[in-house]
């Protein structure tokens, strides 16, 4: 692994506007020098702090708000999607565990959805608490002009192909599988040169973490290799297939999120382990009851689940209505060179 200079940046600060949200009182902002939006509608996505206060005809963000992107990236139905976050000036991400960061009241994340160019939803997570979230999600309506939240969610959105918005209970039933809900801001996931924006190599520079590595967490093996387990780690293990008490997966024994403390080798990480020659706690019709066997992909649970969208058999259970050719196409080429 690359070694980084040793040298930390003083952070200048993170300061944002942390607007009123799904009608429940915000904690205290900080003062941050910049005049208050004008009072709006509290379901309305212009008054969660996204957008500077005059920014919303173009979309500029407001101060203290980073935009990142992880080097692997859940799949959802092929949409478009960009990410931000704030983290309250003079905190820090207490990451004394590692594969669990704990994030300072006040955070805020949301990750916008795109189909073909135009914006359909951006949802929200904010820490109201130690240990209470806001998730909910707001709909842009058609001309982009305004975003509503949308507590209930919304099946098939019109102009998209079967795109749903989730409900805010949806939500949950992912997020809620992370000891602290945040799902793609983690350290495997912002490791590497496919990350870009709000890095962890950016995070150390700055002295936003609590317990900074020397180094970014390479995913093991080859390329190859890489790309299936980084796909399988960001859509299976990070929030269900892990050893989170919440984790809708954790009672099937299959673990496919990368500790960082096991990317020595392919064959140390829990995908290897709980995976290859492994036999499934539950035998379905049609479906192997073994999870991987090696050399042979079109014997292996993990992948004709992979691509089931109907039923029992679909995994992951819910978020999308379509196959994802690459990932699929990935995690095959990674079991047939299997021995």
């Amino acid at each position: 692994m690359k070694q980084w200079a040793n040298r930390v940046l003083l952070v200048s600060g993170l300061a944002g506007l942390l607007g009123a949200c799904t009608g429940q009182t915000p904690p205290e902002a900080p003062a941050t020098g910049v005049a208050a939006a004008p009072a709006c509608d509290p379901r309305q996505l212009a008054c969660t702090g996204l957008y500077a206060p005059d920014g919303w005809a173009t979309k500029t963000l407001a101060p203290g708000v980073r935009s990142f992107t992880p080097a692997y990236r859940l799949w959802t139905d092929g949409l478009d999607k960009s990410r931000f976050i704030y983290l309250p000036a003079g905190t820090k991400v207490n990451t004394a565990n590692m594969d669990d960061w704990v994030f300072p009241v006040g955070t805020k994340l949301w990750k916008e959805f795109r189909w073909k160019g135009r914006r359909i939803e951006t949802r929200l997570l904010w820490k109201q608490g130690e240990k209470r979230w806001v998730k909910t999600t707001y709909r842009w309506s058609e001309d982009e002009s305004e975003a509503m939240e949308l507590k209930d969610g919304e099946a098939n959105v019109p102009g998209t192909d079967h795109h749903d918005i989730p409900s805010q209970a949806q939500c949950g039933m992912c997020h809620n599988g992370k000891r602290d809900n945040v799902l793609g801001f983690e350290a495997v996931a912002l490791s590497g040169e496919r990350a870009e924006g709000l890095t962890l190599r950016q995070l150390v520079q700055e002295g936003l973490l609590t317990h900074p590595p020397t180094a970014d967490f390479r995913i093991p093996g080859n390329p190859q290799e890489q790309a299936a387990l980084g796909y399988l780690h960001m859509n299976c293990g990070v929030s269900c297939h892990s050893g989170g008490s919440l984790a809708m997966g954790r009672t099937s024994g299959l673990r496919l999120r990368l500790d960082t403390g096991k990317l020595d080798a392919v064959e140390k990480t829990d995908t290897y382990l709980t995976a290859i020659n492994a036999a499934s706690i539950s035998v379905l019709p049609g479906v192997s009851p073994q999870r991987v066997v090696p050399g042979k992909s079109q014997e292996s649970a993990l992948l004709t689940r992979m691509g089931n969208r109907s039923g029992p058999l679909q995994m992951p259970p819910l978020g999308t209505h379509h196959v994802d050719p690459t990932g699929m196409e990935s995690v095959r080429a990674w079991i047939d060179q299997l021995k």
